[in-house]
């Protein structure tokens, strides 16, 4: 529970210094959004680490050196935890456009945040709209940013892999872009699994091989979500068994 009391004033403290931050990230880039981009991505990333050492997860890192560093990428993760995003991001090279569920466009503050951060946000209820994020996604792309997401859309419930949403893997087959599939392993055992504890647990993320759209056929790239669903699926219950398992 001590945890739970200090990443709580942890991230109330956050809310708090949040607005200088982006007040200065906000006139950065005013004058070059390169330079605004790359000050957010300090900032946050800061933060990001600092709730991780409060949270005392162990978390092992898995093949870093297959991500690659001078091209942007599609990154596709499978989704336990509210500390994904926190855990993974601040490993990731270059820059990032995340893709967040339309929710947390309504927090104040925070979403300012992310809007700077490059977030793009998705309505999964709104076709139309659902559509123009993945659009969106696919110009930045092509303009030199990675893009990471969650293909389930929300986070696991009861610990099963929901299927992966094949539209979002258009962001790769229309720009181009390899895809590097994320299997993330026991991260809600930090803290979703015993609410509202946070628990010091062992986590464990690991980067797989990339995917090249461009190596399989039209009908092929259609099922490309089954594929990094089922890859993850099976890494991430190897890594559980291997160590995480009690």
């Amino acid at each position: 529970m001590l945890r739970f009391i200090i990443c709580v004033l942890v991230v109330i403290l956050d809310f708090i210094i949040m607005v200088p931050i982006e007040l200065i990230g906000f006139i950065i880039g005013l004058f070059s959004k390169s330079a605004r981009d790359s000050y957010m991505r300090v900032m946050m990333n800061m933060i990001f680490s600092v709730v991780n050492f409060l949270s005392g997860a162990r978390v092992k890192y898995i093949g870093l050196d297959k991500v690659p560093r001078e091209e942007p990428v599609l990154y596709v993760a499978n989704h336990e935890s509210f500390f994904d995003v926190l855990l993974v991001l601040p490993r990731l090279p270059g820059f990032i456009c995340f893709i967040a569920k339309t929710q947390f466009s309504k927090i104040p503050i925070f979403a300012q945040a992310l809007y700077l951060y490059n977030t793009l946000f998705i309505d999964r209820d709104d076709i139309k709209q659902g559509l123009a994020t993945i659009l969106k996604a696919i110009e930045n792309v092509k303009s030199g940013l990675s893009v990471f997401i969650f293909p389930e859309g929300t986070r696991s419930r009861d610990g099963k892999m929901a299927d992966f949403k094949e539209g979002s893997m258009k962001i790769a087959t229309k720009s181009g872009c390899r895809i590097v599939p994320i299997a993330i392993t026991n991260s809600a055992d930090v803290f979703e699994k015993h609410f509202p504890k946070v628990k010091a647990a062992n986590v464990v993320i690991e980067f797989l091989d990339p995917i090249d759209p461009a190596a399989f056929d039209k009908t092929e790239q259609k099922h490309l979500g089954r594929k990094c669903h089922d890859l993850i699926e099976v890494k991430r219950d190897e890594n559980f068994e291997k160590y995480c398992a009690s």
